[in-house]
């Protein structure tokens, strides 16, 4: 009986063993695990290779490895392999090298990461290789990268319109604070106005009392001068509640390509001949409604500026034209305007300046060459017409100036010339003034009474009515509106309206801020007679009151 080696027994055993553990796991490996020989032809083909690309076993070994390669990718791969021969490097991992393609039996390729190695067996070499599919795991990288990028972009586009809406934010806050600006301006000038207006008034009315008084002309002269720089006063302050909206407009319906046109003329001569004036009139274009003088003064206000702006000449542009709701600057609550604007070519203005160009007694102008209150009293006509104004304007560009006018629908009104006749009283009616600044009330006394009038006085509108009640027979009412007492001129031609409707009422006001909140139609549709007054416009207001149906 021969005898046996133990330790011999035993290692075949193991080797045993490890045959069936490697065959193990070839079996269950997912991914491709290909043995080759030194000619690059199969050798081993696992379970996962076959499952990975389509073919079986029988079909495969034996085969070049190039059925597994897409033929544009052999050329590279020789080159790589036969590299990998000569290099010391035993094995190269997974990631090492870029990533490749293996093509499928049915001609299908797909992405795909190997790695290598190799050995020598009986001086042949042996190449091991492992093939991983990787396409699941490009669709997911293609994802997340399609995610990313779509959600980048919508971070910048919620970036976008967080900026813009920060930007509309800003802009609506320097709107609001702009609009607050212009409304503590227009209080603190339609103060001053109501109680210039006063003044104005005591001054006019006794300079035409010490004029009728006098017939030397030295004297006349004076009193001229007097009277001439009291008109500017009475300007000023017109201008000053034209830009605080406390000045009672007269709007008509107009044709602004009709008035611009009947303007040229004036223009013309204002700016001189170093500078050109065009025009460019919309055809068809909407009727407004705004009060004719406004717009005249604010097209010569503009203009003179525009002059100003260019000492040396320039182009000088008027422009009409129709404005949708969709395309105006401003929030024009869904209306249609009428655009109205002034260009030049002139110095331009700097932000600093634009910002502050519609405030009151601003001015860049030389001391002694302006007022300040031209844009001003541009930009209270707008506002106080329903509409806007804005300014575009760069240095060395040029100026433009627009007013936005709310349209109107309807025929042109006929403006009515102002009777230039002085009529005196004809049967010695009885008026009674009613006025609480006593120097007022005293001057207007004696005006009235110079007019042929018998004249009545009170203090306030309680006063008045202490009088009407008592029986006292009153022909016309001519009283201020804000007065001391409790009780305003609107309150006591209203209660004249119910109590002793065939008394006739005239207003007076230098200023009053119940005007522009109050229809006066809702008191009588009384006259309003705004002071300063002239001796002749007073005359007419108390006339066309007492004589009207």
């Amino acid at each position: 009986m021969p005898l046996t080696d133990p330790s011999a027994s035993d290692t075949q055993k193991e080797l045993l063993l490890a045959e069936s553990q490697i065959s193990t796991i070839l079996a269950i490996a997912a991914d491709a695990i290909i043995s080759l020989n030194e000619n690059m032809r199969i050798m081993l083909f696992n379970d996962g290779a076959a499952s990975m690309f389509g073919y079986s076993k029988e079909e495969i070994i034996g085969q070049r490895l190039d059925v597994l390669i897409p033929e544009r990718f052999r050329g590279t791969h020789h080159a790589h392999v036969a590299e990998f021969s000569r290099s010391p490097v035993a094995a190269r991992r997974m990631g090492e090298r870029q990533e490749i393609f293996a093509r499928r039996k049915d001609g299908t390729e797909f992405p795909a990461e190997a790695s290598i190695a190799k050995q020598e067996i009986d001086g042949r070499p042996i190449f091991m290789v492992v093939v991983r599919d990787v396409t699941e795991r490009k669709r997911a990288q293609a994802e997340l990268a399609k995610a990313n990028s779509e959600l980048e972009q919508r971070v910048a586009e919620r970036t976008r319109e967080l900026e813009a809406e920060i930007g509309r934010r800003e802009a609506t806050q320097a709107a609001l604070i702009q609009a607050q600006r212009m409304e503590a301006f227009g209080q603190l000038t339609g103060g001053v106005a109501h109680d210039f207006n006063n003044l104005l008034t005591i001054i006019t009315g006794n300079l035409e009392l010490v004029g009728d008084a006098t017939d030397q002309p030295a004297s006349r002269t004076l009193l001229k001068r007097a009277a001439d720089a009291a008109d500017m006063g009475a300007a000023l302050t017109k201008r000053l509640l034209t830009f605080a909206r406390r000045r009672r407009l007269s709007p008509q319906v107009l044709d602004l390509n009709e008035l611009v046109l009947g303007l040229m003329e004036i223009l013309k001569r204002s700016i001189g001949e170093p500078i050109t004036l065009t025009t460019m009139l919309a055809g068809n274009l909407w009727k407004t409604k705004a009060d004719p003088s406004e717009v005249e003064n604010a097209i010569l206000n503009l203009a003179i500026n525009a002059r100003d702006a260019m000492p040396h000449g320039g182009a000088l542009m008027v422009e009409t034209r129709n404005v949708a709701a969709s395309a105006l600057p401003f929030d024009g609550a869904g209306g249609e305007y009428v655009l109205l604007s002034v260009s030049d070519t002139g110095e331009g203005m700097p932000p600093e300046v634009i910002e502050r160009a519609f405030e009151p007694f601003f001015s860049t102008k030389e001391p002694g060459r302006g007022t300040g209150l031209g844009l001003s009293t541009v930009y209270g006509f707008a506002e106080q017409s329903g509409g806007h104004a804005t300014i575009q304007s760069a240095v060395g560009r040029g100026t433009t100036v627009t007013l936005y006018l709310p349209r109107a629908d309807g025929e042109l009104d006929r403006v009515a010339s102002a009777s230039e006749a002085v009529p005196l009283s004809e049967a010695n009616e009885v008026v009674l003034v009613v006025e609480d600044n006593a120097e007022v009330r005293e001057l207007t006394l004696q005006r009235v009474e110079g007019l042929g009038y018998v004249v009545l006085e009170a203090e306030s509108g309680p006063a008045a009515v202490r009088i009407l009640q008592s029986g006292e027979h009153v022909d016309l009412v001519l009283s201020d509106i804000v007065m001391a007492g409790g009780m305003s001129g609107y309150e006591l031609a209203r209660w004249i309206g119910e109590h002793v409707p065939g008394t006739r009422v005239v207003l007076t006001t230098g200023y009053a801020a119940e005007e522009t909140r109050h229809d006066p139609a809702a008191y009588g549709g009384n006259p309003i007679l705004r002071k300063p007054y002239k001796r002749a416009e007073l005359a007419v207001s108390l006339h066309d009151a007492l004589h009207r149906d």
